[in-house]
């Protein structure tokens, strides 16, 4: 875009002031990206006051002020950085004003809300794309490119481990993640994270899931963790997929370090990720059908998420122009991120496996 991209901002909270309040103050390494920030709307109108004062040009706003602030501004892009479960809601308004909207992990905390945004997004002229930021790490995209080009032939299976450290498990029982109500749950939080991107390198959609979650470090009403906290703290699965590869995953809390060890089986040789959310560097290590072991390390950037959000923040204004969405999950895969959570908790409940069910976009046949 040769103009600067126009941006009303939804949400005043932590991910707003840590990702997107810096970028829409045209901060390092944006200052070359032209934005210009509209509106911050929140319920909270300190917190919105608060965030719009650093962004020249901003006014503060409150959800009931939406729907003129679309109507007058016509801005090119709203953003949803609000808590998970008011996502569609707010998506949806966006979307029914003509606004392209990027939504923030996960798309919805259940699969009809997600479902309902795709169909949203079908009759709308905006464009709907939601934050699966880890599509983003300089490694991420790396192994995408490797697998891409048959290195190991077709991908058969997969095997997925990741853990979270011990401050960053308790965190999601002490603040407004621990209610499913309120996030999906970790099985959907981590979906849209972990899944989403087993789906992108595989290029393949999730068909089946059987799974076992649990609760065992993070007991409601027991070492400080609110009464209230109704979400499970470990998950197992078996995951398959339209491509014919099975998944098994696993994400492990209370664990001494964050990251995750992935090695991807084809039917020409194996590759194994390391990726140290911390620190770095992250390694890739392939086996090809020849014999031949090869290490390869990748530093990990800095910033948010291993440098992933400022890349998918560089990449939004070429994903608005028509036929581009580089990286971006789109609205039916993001949908899918969230049918497979929301799916890998019926499938515990119930002790069975399930099929994860697919959004249907207005006017294609059933």
């Amino acid at each position: 875009m040769s103009e600067p991209l126009r941006v009303v901002l939804i949400g005043a909270g932590t991910r707003t002031r840590n990702v997107y309040s810096p970028w829409l103050a045209g901060l390092p390494p944006y200052q070359n990206q032209p934005v210009t920030p509209l509106a911050v709307v929140d319920t909270n109108c300190r917190a919105a006051r608060e965030v719009a004062a650093a962004l020249p040009g901003a006014q503060a706003a409150r959800p009931q002020d939406l729907d003129r602030i679309l109507t007058s501004a016509q801005p090119d892009l709203v953003v949803v950085a609000t808590p998970d479960a008011a996502h569609r809601d707010y998506a949806l308004h966006a979307l029914a004003a003509g606004a392209s909207t990027l939504v923030e992990k996960p798309l919805a905390t259940t699969t009809e809300d997600a479902f309902a945004l795709v169909a949203a997004a079908a009759s709308s002229p905006g464009r709907l794309l939601a934050g699966h930021n880890l599509r983003f790490t300089n490694l991420h995209t790396h192994v995408r490119t490797l697998l891409a080009s048959g290195r190991i032939g077709t991908v058969t299976g997969a095997d997925f481990h990741y853990t979270l450290n011990v401050s960053h498990s308790r965190s999601y029982f002490t603040r407004w993640h621990r209610s499913r109500a309120a996030s999906g749950g970790l099985e959907v939080t981590k979906a849209c994270h972990h899944l989403d991107l087993l789906a992108w390198w595989l290029g393949a959609q999730p068909t089946a899931v059987t799974a076992l979650l649990g609760r065992r470090h993070y007991l409601p009403g027991k070492d400080g963790i609110p009464a209230d906290a109704d979400i499970h703290d470990s998950v197992h699965a078996l995951i398959q997929y339209t491509s014919g590869a099975t998944v098994h995953y696993a994400l492990s809390l209370n664990a001494p370090a964050e990251g995750y060890t992935c090695t991807l089986r084809g039917t020409a040789g194996q590759c194994t990720v390391h990726y140290d959310a911390r620190t770095g560097p992250h390694t890739v290590h392939l086996h090809t059908g020849s014999g031949r072991h090869t290490v390869q390390r990748i530093a990990r950037e800095d910033g948010t998420h291993a440098g992933a959000d400022h890349r998918m923040l560089l990449a939004l204004p070429e994903a608005l122009l028509p036929g581009a969405a580089p990286h971006f999950a789109t609205a039916t895969e993001a949908a899918l991120a969230v049918a497979t959570g929301t799916t890998l908790y019926d499938s515990s409940r119930q002790a069975r496996s399930l099929p994860v069910p697919r959004p249907h976009i207005p006017g294609e046949p059933r």
